[in-house]
């Protein structure tokens, strides 16, 4: 169905479409950078875990270096006390019984046995020395052999020192590039906030302009004729008002003041499009013929049409079916006031 010339100046219309589509595009815009951000949040995670693994070897490296390092310089501490406690005891010795000590005590006792004896507690003695002194010797020698064993994996290790940074740096531009792509998002969020908020306003300013209409709205008394028909026509529907029909009639062509053809090429009373008519076409004086722009056929097939899309159900019914007679919400709210003022006025 559509609207007559009059009905159409009766409400001014404002339709906010060019701001939505700006929304739309902005907020799909804003969707594909966040899309981005994310593979590139994936990314990042990727390459930090492996500055982290490589950061990590280089650290290891270097502690275990230092590690190996005091623990060669102990031993080696050891090693020269042990050598130097030897050389003591080794001079201690032969200070306190050495060749003419020896000789003295044979001249004084006599005894070639006691000299034997004597010296072989000093060899004695001396091996033992020696035999710690070597143990700690070795000791030595392997925490020096580890040292420089840890020493050229450190220094290896130093060389991995490249791949830490390149991997930093991989990490560090991936954040930049999310950075960059997260300050665009937000722009062209802001334009999608100011686009909406537009909309909102125009949405407000639409349905001020559309209530401001309806409520000034004025019946127009429909003819003898017309009152009749629509109130035999709504019988056919049990639970459908007549107000309805005589609501839509006013709307569509001023009760048949003005039934030509819509531009949309809806035609007669009730602004039927012909293949609609053609489907619910009743014959609503009984003279054997449908004709879209007869007064009764066309008021009798809007019952049929809206009783099909269930007007006689419910109120809430009701309005489903008058949006399918024009889909368009201010048409059913102009419908619902114009029948309220017909009930009010007939009843």
């Amino acid at each position: 169905m559509a609207l007559t010339a009059a009905a159409l100046a009766a409400v001014p219309v404002v339709l906010p479409a060019a701001r939505a589509d700006t929304s739309g595009q902005a907020g799909a815009q804003v969707q594909s950078l966040l899309q981005k951000v994310h593979s590139l949040q994936v990314r990042a995670k990727a390459a930090e875990g492996r500055y982290a693994a490589a950061f990590n070897a280089v650290a290891d490296s270097v502690d275990i270096a230092v590690s190996a390092d005091q623990n060669s310089s102990v031993d080696a501490s050891r090693a020269a006390q042990a050598q130097q406690n030897l050389l003591d005891r080794v001079r201690g010795l032969y200070e306190s019984g050495g060749s003419l000590a020896t000789y003295a005590a044979l001249l004084e006792n006599g005894s070639v046995t006691a000299i034997f004896d004597r010296n072989e507690i000093a060899t004695r003695v001396v091996s033992t020395q020696i035999a710690d002194l070597r143990s700690v010797a070795k000791d030595a020698a392997r925490a020096q052999h580890a040292a420089n064993r840890a020493e050229r994996r450190a220094h290896r290790q130093i060389g991995t020192e490249r791949n830490v940074a390149a991997a930093a740096s991989h990490v560090l531009t991936l954040l930049r590039q999310e950075k960059a792509l997260l300050a665009k998002a937000n722009k062209h969020l802001a334009a999608v906030q100011q686009a909406e908020a537009v909309l909102a306003t125009e949405n407000l300013t639409f349905g001020s302009i559309t209530s401001s209409a309806i409520a000034g709205l004025h019946i127009l008394p429909p003819s003898a004729q017309y009152l009749a028909l629509y109130k035999s026509a709504a019988t056919t529907c049990p639970g459908l008002p007549w107000t309805v029909l005589a609501a839509i009639g006013q709307v569509e062509s001023g009760h048949g003041r003005n039934p030509s053809t819509s531009s949309a090429g809806a035609m007669g009373p009730m602004q039927f499009e012909p293949a609609t008519f053609q489907h619910y076409a009743v014959d609503g004086d009984g003279d054997g013929v449908s004709s879209i722009m007869d007064p009764a056929d066309s008021i009798y097939t809007a019952a049929r049409y809206l009783c099909a899309n269930g007007a006689g159900r419910s109120a809430g019914a009701l309005s489903g079916a008058i949006l399918h007679y024009n889909h368009a919400a201010w048409y059913v709210a102009m419908v619902l006031k114009l029948a309220g003022m017909y009930a009010a006025s007939y009843s």
